[in-house]
């Protein structure tokens, strides 16, 4: 299982509110609705609408079977997708209809539940194709089902009340190892990150109930919903889901029996806008939700120990093969000097979200490596690429009567490189390294893609279970912000420091009076 350690409050937190509370004055007050009343009453009124679905998702395809001439968006959870409703930048959002229900309870008044679903589906957990763990998987869950376990869980993760819905520790014998199962984490009640960014839900604890008859332990991640195929078919994951069963999803993976039958129901905006309580006691309660229940505020504290993390490792590491590619070329051989403009030319065109993604489930598909290792190796090449190309620049803008005269006093090559021409470049690329380490850090933002859970992903898992995405967002920037801020500063005074410029310079034979 995943497990965060407690931290201490402290009193940034404070600091922070207050702070948000200020600025916060000057923004417009909301307004909700006494009563949600949906703005559509059935499925054809929704004609040639705009629907925002969550990404990965496939209920476009049975909107599209029953209304005509829609057009489709794709937002990373449920949340975006009704910030877009409540916006006007959407019509509607679909999702299964407990998801739904739980989206209206924390927008009140904003949105409403389309009375008329769309269709019946059920859900199933998906497996590699040739898994053994399909046929083990549907004897147990054919087990649940008789007995009423399947009903007993829907019951309790789809009920109002969370003091139940706990999870069985896992301290039963598991001769058979690990079971690796990836999860969305943003779609409640299924799957959500609850207290102590410990992965919580329905298809949680089915997965550690059926793992434990099984002979396994089960050690759950959260990833985006558009990873968790590639994330299986890589063998990151051992089997993800729940999702529901289609002929192209069938076609690349195996689907359990299913576990849970529910419907696919359509968020839309309510009929009313009349103002109804306090905009400050709005305000306090979204903070309050955001960060204070289930002590919120330590996943971002992680998340942010992991971006500073990745930063703080590519950075280095990147500085140190940009300065490898330097010496590469300075080498004097052909194949050498090709092969680094292959390399740097191949890093700047291609987005490093996919490189990312494909060292993490292709090159490294087969291992078990850690995402934040995978995520340090990707920084790490990107940022070598664009350093080693701007030192090379500079060096290459060097006078070459400079390293002639140092050869001719009887230095080596190396020797006038190390000491003549290398402490000139860098008082030149220090200023653009500067910069590009900075959006280095901001570039991290993407890690969530392979199973990170860094500031960003935190902040989405936050929205997804809240509902608000109002002080997820800005707390996230606040942050990135802060954090440039720091490391500009930090690198600037690391640039004094080595700047030549700014020594004193003593002449032999001049004493200073």
């Amino acid at each position: 299982m995943v497990h965060i350690s407690k931290m201490k409050k402290t009193k940034g937190l404070a600091l922070l509110y207050a702070a948000m509370m200020l600025a916060l004055t000057f923004i417009p007050a909301f307004t909700f609705a006494a009563e949600a009343t949906p703005a559509y009453q059935t499925l054809d009124e929704l004609s040639g609408k705009r629907f925002a679905y969550v990404n990965g998702s496939v209920y476009n395809q049975s909107v599209q079977e029953k209304i005509e001439g829609t057009t489709e968006e794709f937002y990373p959870s449920l949340s975006e997708c009704v910030a877009a409703v409540e916006a006007g930048k959407a019509d509607a959002a679909v999702q299964l209809s407990y998801c739904c229900q739980l989206a209206v309870n924390r927008r009140p008044g904003t949105v409403a539940l389309l009375p008329e679903p769309v269709t019946e589906v059920s859900e199933g957990f998906f497996f590699p194709h040739g898994s053994k763990l399909t046929a083990q998987f549907n004897d147990v869950i054919s087990r649940f089902s008789e007995d009423g376990t399947l009903a007993k869980l829907e019951k309790k993760w789809v009920a109002a009340d969370e003091s139940g819905k706990t999870l069985p520790e896992q301290d039963w014998d598991a001769p058979n190892g690990t079971l690796k199962f990836a999860t969305s984490g943003v779609i409640e009640p299924f799957s959500y990150v609850g207290e102590g960014g410990q992965p919580k839900g329905y298809d949680v604890e089915l997965g550690l109930l059926i793992a434990r008859e099984l002979g396994y332990h089960l050690e759950v991640f959260t990833i985006p919903m558009d990873s968790i195929f590639a994330s299986v078919d890589s063998g990151k994951a051992d089997f993800g889901g729940t999702l529901t069963k289609t002929p192209e999803r069938a076609s690349v993976c195996e689907f359990s029996e299913p576990v849970m039958p529910t419907t696919i129901s359509v968020i839309v905006k309510s009929k009313e806008a009349v103002s109804s309580g306090g905009f400050l006691e709005r305000l306090a309660d979204s903070f309050k939700k955001t960060f204070i229940v289930e002590d919120r505020w330590m996943l971002i504290l992680s998340g942010l120990g992991v971006t500073v993390l990745i930063s703080v490792f590519s950075g280095a590491f990147g500085l140190l093969l940009g300065y490898g590619t330097v010496l590469a070329r300075r080498s004097g051989v052909r194949s050498v000097g090709k092969i680094v403009d292959g390399y740097q030319a191949l890093m700047g065109r291609i987005p490093i979200v996919v490189v990312l993604m494909l060292l993490y489930y292709v090159v490294f598909g087969a291992l078990d490596i850690a995402g934040e290792i995978v995520a340090i190796i990707a920084f790490t090449l990107a940022f070598g690429a664009t350093a080693g190309a701007t030192m090379w620049t500079a060096v290459k803008g060097i006078d070459p009567i400079q390293e002639e005269t140092g050869l001719a006093l009887g230095y080596t090559r190396r020797q006038v490189f190390s000491k003549i021409i290398f402490p000139q470049a860098r008082q030149q690329f220090t200023p653009q390294l500067m910069g590009q380490f900075i959006s280095l850090v901001k570039d991290t933002a993407i890690v969530g893609y392979i199973a990170v859970q860094d500031l960003t992903r935190a902040g989405d898992l936050i929205r997804a279970r809240t509902m608000e995405a109002f002080f997820p967002l800005i707390a996230t920037a606040i942050i990135y912000f802060l954090i440039c801020l720091l490391l500009g500063r930090v690198l600037r005074r690391i640039a004094e420091r080595y700047d030549v410029t700014n020594r004193p310079r003593k002449v032999e034979g001049v004493v200073e009076k």
